[in-house]
C-alpha cells in the first residue's frame, strides 16, 4: 500500500464517524413549537403533583383549623349551657329578693302605721269632752272615722280641738252634725273625718 491509500482509508474512517447533522426546521413566527411527548408530560406532571400538594396541604389546614374552633365552640357552648342554669338560678334569686323587699316595706308601713293608730287610740280617749262619747269608728287605711253623740254644740268643737292636738292627727274635718233624740233627750249626731300621719 502507497502512502496516498493509507492516508485515503484514514479519512474515509473520520467520515464514518462524524455524526449525522440533524436538519432543524426553522419555526414561522406565531408558529408553536412541536409536542413532545415526554419532556411536556414530565413538566406537566410535575406542575400537577405541585398543585395537587399544595391544595392538599391547604385543605388539610383548613380542616385542623376547622376541627380546633369546632372543639372551643363546643366548649363554650358547654359553657354556656351552665351558665344559663347560673343565670335562671339568679333570676330566681332576683326576683325571690324584690318580692321579700316588698314585704317588708309593707310590714314596716304596717307596723309603722300601726303605731301611729295605737298612739292615736290611746290619745283618744282622753280627748273627748265629759258631755260626749263615741258610738263607732272605722279604720281605712290611715283615714279614721268617728261617729258619736253630744249634749251640746260645744263637745263637738271641743272634741276636734282635741283631736288636731294629737301629733299622730294630720287633720280633723266634720263631716256633719245634727240633731237627734236618744232615749228621749235631745242630742247632738256628728261624724268626723280623721286622717292620720
Amino acid at each position: 500500500m502507497n502512502r496516498a491509500e493509507v492516508v485515503g482509508i484514514n479519512l474515509l474512517k473520520r467520515e464514518a464517524k462524524k455524526p449525522v447533522a440533524r436538519r432543524i426546521r426553522e419555526r414561522r413566527p406565531g408558529e408553536r413549537r412541536p409536542f413532545s411527548l415526554g419532556r411536556d408530560k414530565a413538566v406537566i406532571g410535575v406542575l400537577f403533583l405541585v398543585l395537587l400538594l399544595g391544595f392538599g396541604g391547604y385543605y388539610l389546614k383548613l380542616d385542623r383549623t376547622i376541627r380546633a374552633k369546632e372543639r372551643v365552640l363546643a366548649k363554650k357552648k358547654a359553657e354556656l349551657k351552665k351558665l344559663e342554669r347560673v343565670y335562671v338560678r339568679i333570676r330566681i334569686l332576683e326576683a325571690r329578693k324584690q318580692e321579700l323587699q316588698r314585704m317588708v316595706k309593707v310590714i314596716e308601713t304596717l307596723s309603722s302605721g300601726r303605731d301611729s293608730v295605737v298612739k292615736f287610740f290611746e290619745k283618744l280617749e282622753g280627748a273627748i269632752p265629759d258631755n260626749s262619747w263615741l258610738s263607732s269608728y272605722s279604720l281605712k287605711g290611715k283615714e279614721v272615722q268617728l261617729v258619736g253623740y253630744s249634749l251640746e254644740d260645744n263637745g263637738v268643737a271641743d272634741l276636734m280641738e282635741n283631736l288636731s292636738h294629737i301629733k299622730e292627727v294630720s287633720y280633723c274635718k266634720l263631716r256633719y252634725i245634727k240633731e237627734v233624740g236618744l232615749a228621749g233627750i235631745r242630742v247632738r249626731q256628728f261624724a268626723l273625718t280623721t286622717l292620720l300621719k
